[in-house]
Parts: structure tokens; sequence; C-alpha cells
């Protein structure tokens, strides 16, 4: 009995703490990973799950001051959003305040003209997609899927220009400056080490052939190719990076044809939640300062279940030690009340015995007496009978 109550009380330790130790493992491995196709709707759940505690979960502390500043200079942008733009800074103005990018392997790495790339850096796994256009691998694959599925509804798509090294953008700026001055390249051309296409996810493309000059006046985006862009890249990836009207913000004149890959996960997500400008969406959930809080609410959360964990075994470690102590109870009082009987049982036996050798000794008493004796008891006896006979026959007649 002692061994079954144990064997309980052990099962139910291991299912209370099962799940805690899921929970754990499964946080710990979006401490420690990227925030990529694997994980990224995890991560944006817990971004949701503060989002009950928190009216804004992408607020940062220690850009109070500069909220304040850039929601009284842009009074007509909703306050979440001025958040989603100050956490990219810029608020702070374009190449003014320039921050080198911390990880250019990141497929969502924001490249623009806040954040910068080094000008010796270059992606190490380069896919051809045609004609010497190179992409890195993922986004070169997400890019061959889309074409095929546009070459189904009988749209034809033309790559202008994929990657661009550091070099090449230099020169591209610099001749883009001399044919249409410094004010005018700045608002379609990035600087070097400012553009995407240095990333190897960027793609400019058109729906007809083009001498890769200046695009601006190409038409595309009245293209049956690039509306069915708009319905569907995000589902292979691709986002639309300088959408119409956010100039301002992104720093870029509105550019039909210049499509990032950013991964499935992100690209639908900004569909759902119809953000346009990736600025925004990495303000709000990719930039540092946001993963940092997110990182800092995984561990508080582990914490906790840390916390519950030793609790759960401390509570099971008592009930465990309360079932074998009340075990050994049972066990020492069915002992007390076995040994009860046994005593009991050596008392009745041994008291049967004395009364029956004290009627021997009585039997033999009386029949050694003499005869006149004997027939005077025999007589006694009789007449207490007969008296006892006659009490219960009045008794039962009264009775009546």
């Amino acid at each position: 009995m002692k061994k079954f109550a144990i064997i309980i009380i052990l099962t139910m330790v291991l299912l209370t703490l099962l799940p805690v130790s899921v929970l754990v493992n499964a946080e710990q491995e979006i401490v420690t990973g990227a925030i990529d196709e694997l994980d990224f709707d995890d991560y944006m759940g817990l971004i949701s799950e503060i989002a009950e505690t928190e009216e804004y979960p992408h607020f940062l502390t220690e850009y109070t001051k500069r909220y304040e500043e850039y929601q009284e200079l842009n009074p007509d942008i909703p306050f979440d959003i001025v958040i989603a733009y100050v956490n990219v800074n810029i608020d702070l103005g374009h190449y003014e305040d320039i921050e080198p990018v911390s990880d250019p392997d990141k497929i969502t790495v924001l490249v623009n003209k806040n954040f910068s790339l080094p000008a010796d850096w270059e992606p190490d796994d380069f896919v051809d997609i045609g004609a010497g256009h190179l992409m890195r691998e993922k986004a070169a694959e997400a890019f061959i899927k889309m074409r095929e599925a546009m070459r189904e509804a009988n749209l034809n798509l033309n790559v202008v220009i994929t990657y661009r090294s550091y070099a090449r953008q230099r020169g591209h700026f610099s001749n883009a400056v001399a044919r249409a001055g410094r004010r005018s390249a700045e608002a379609g051309f990035a600087r070097a080490g400012h553009s995407e296409h240095q990333t190897g996810l960027a793609v400019d493309v058109l729906h007809k052939a083009h001498d890769g000059g200046l695009m601006v006046h190409m038409g595309f985006e009245n293209s049956r190719q690039f509306n069915w862009m708009v319905e569907n890249a995000h589902e292979f990836g691709f986002i639309l990076r300088y959408p119409n009207g956010y100039r301002n913000y992104s720093g870029f004149i509105y550019e039909p044809w210049h499509w990032r890959y950013v991964g499935i996960p992100v690209a639908t997500a900004m569909v759902n939640e119809e953000i346009s400008l990736y600025e925004e969406f990495y303000g709000r959930y990719l930039a540092q300062g946001v993963q940092d809080k997110v990182n800092a609410y995984i561990k508080e959360q582990q914490e906790l279940a840390e916390a519950a964990e030793a609790a759960a075994i401390a509570e099971a470690k008592a009930e465990a030690e309360a079932a074998a102590a009340a075990a050994e109870a049972e066990e020492l009082a069915a002992q007390a009340e076995a040994e009860l009987d046994r005593i009991a049982a050596e008392f009745l036996a041994a008291a049967r015995k004395a009364a029956e050798e004290k009627i021997a000794e009585s039997n033999t008493g009386i029949l050694e007496m003499p005869s006149g004796n004997r027939h005077f008891l025999e007589g006694i006896a009789a007449l207490g009978i007969i008296i006892i006979i006659v009490v219960l026959f009045l008794v039962r007649n009264k009775g009546r």
C-alpha cells in the first residue's frame, strides 16, 4: 500500500512539471535564436502577450523625450506610428545620425539613409537568377518561384538589377548626381552603403525590356505585372519597399519597380496588419530595442516558470512526505491492531482454559459429595427450575 501511494505521488509530480519544462525550453529557443522564418510567429505572439498589459508594446522608455518631440512636429501621425519611426531614427533626419548595421546577414536587415552596410561586406550565398543577376539564396529561390507563378498567369517579368556592390553603388550614385543633381539623385538613389541592392535581397523589375538607366517614367505601376505583385508578392516573401506617399519617412521617392525579400512571415504580417512601409514594421517589431524588450519579457516569464516549477517540486515533495508519513502511520496502526488482536486472543484463550479447569474442579467436587448432600442439591436445583418456569408463565400472561 505504501509503495502504491508513492507511485501515485511521483506520477502527479511528473505530470505537473512537464508543461512547465516545455514552456521554459520553448521560450529559451526564442531567446537564443534569431528572429527568422522559423520562430517569427512565436516572437510576434510574445509581443501580443506584452500588448495585453501595455498599450504600446514597442514603446522604449529611453526614447520618451524623442517620441514627444517628434509627435509635436508631426501631430497628424498616430502615436503608435511615431514610436515606430523614432525607433528607427527617422526623427533624426536622413544621413544625419547614421548607425552601422549590426548584422548584415539577417534576412530582415534594415538598410536605409539611417542605417548603413560596411564597405567590405557582401553576401556569401549568391544564386544567379538569370542573365548574371545575383541574389542571396533564399531570396533567389523565392523570386524564381514567384516569376514562375506569374508566367502561369501569362505575365512576363524582366529583371533590371539585383545585387550591386558598395563600389558599384558609389559609382551609380555619382552618375545620378551628375545627370540629375544631388538633391534629385538623393531622392531616388542611395549613397554607397545605404542601398538595399548591396544586401542581395532587393530586385528592380519591369514589365518590358530596359537599358538600365533611370526608371522613373517606365509606367510599371500601371501594368498587370505590378497589380499581380501587389496582390501576391507577400506569399513569396517580397514587399514593395518604397510605396507611394512615404518619401518623408523612407527618404526615397515612390519606386513601384523596387521589391525587397524579407521572408514570408514578415511580408504576410505587413499585409495582415496593413503596414505599407518597412520602416514602420521594423520599428514596431524588429528594432533592437524592441527585441531587447521581448527578451526581457521572456526572461521574466522564465523566472516565473522556474519559481512555479520550484514551488511545484516543493509542494509535490511535501505531499509525497505527507503521503509516506500517512502510509507509515497506517501501517503502524495496522500492526498495533494486529498485536492487540493477538493479545486479546491469547487472553481469551487463557481465560477459557482457566474457566474450564475451574468447572472441572467444581464438577469433581460435586461428584465426590456424599449421596445425601448430592440429592439435596439436586432437589434445590429442580425447585429453582420450577420457580423460573412459573415466573415466565406469569410474565407471559401479564403481557397478554
